[in-house]
Formats: C-alpha cells, sequence, structure tokens
C-alpha cells in the first residue's frame, strides 16, 4: 500500500497556501529596482502588473521616459492624476504644474524640475519633490 502525499503538497484539485514569487520578486519590488538603476523598459512592464501605481512612482516612470510623444503622453496622465488626487487644485497651479511638466522636455529642464519640486513641496507631496530634485541632478 502506497502512503498518501503529505497535506503540504500543493495538487491541481486543492488550493494552494502560498503564493508565488518569481525569482526576480514581487512587481513592486522589480518597479522599485527599475526606478532606482534608471531602466524604462522593466518599470513599464513592472508598472503594468500593478493595480496601482502610486503618484510618486507615477512621476518617476514619467521621468524615465525619453522619447518625446511618450514623455509627453506619460506627462499628461500624471498631470491629469495630480488633479484628481491632491484635494483642492486649483486652476493656476493645475496650469502651473503642467507648464513645469512641459519645461522638463524644454531647454531648461533643471530649472523646470526645481520649480516642479517646490510646488509639489508646498503639497506635502515630498516623495515627489525628491524624485525631482535626483532626476535634476
Amino acid at each position: 500500500m502506497v502512503s498518501p502525499a503529505p497535506r503540504s503538497t500543493c495538487w491541481s484539485h486543492d488550493l494552494c497556501e502560498h503564493a508565488f514569487v518569481t525569482s526576480q520578486g514581487s512587481a513592486y519590488g522589480r518597479l522599485r529596482r527599475a526606478l532606482d538603476t534608471g531602466n524604462p523598459t522593466i518599470a513599464l512592464a513592472a508598472a503594468a502588473e500593478l493595480d496601482y501605481v502610486s503618484l510618486p512612482d507615477a512621476l518617476e516612470i514619467v521621468l524615465l521616459v525619453d522619447e518625446p510623444g511618450r514623455f509627453r503622453r506619460a506627462a499628461l496622465r500624471w498631470h491629469a492624476r495630480y488633479c484628481a488626487e491632491v484635494p483642492g487644485v486649483g486652476f493656476e497651479e493645475a496650469q502651473a504644474v503642467l507648464a513645469c511638466l512641459a519645461g522638463l522636455a524644454g531647454r531648461r529642464p533643471k530649472a523646470a524640475a526645481s520649480a516642479l519640486a517646490q510646488l509639489v513641496h508646498r503639497r506635502e507631496l515630498e516623495r515627489v519633490s525628491e524624485a525631482l530634485i535626483r532626476w535634476a541632478r
């Protein structure tokens, strides 16, 4: 007589009690590593796997995009999220943030990053401000 398999074994008809994680780690871990190393391809792929990407992480993704058309689309999406998620954003602030985002791809990107960092710092979005300061170095 063959002894039954131990209960910890995961069979196709049983529910497994553990989550599977790839050798590269979680999608968020891959996103953070890609952002930290400046890899837009992996960052975009990892972000696509997530249900939600925070506003600071989303801006870091925008800052990695180097193709002008893709950058403009990503910056516009981030701007829309900023206006929707930050309470009380008025017309003037929305316009200033959009101008700074456009300036990131302009002739004086460091000045635009500094101005945007100051704007978001006033909103206590420290991670966004820090990302802009790091990017401008």
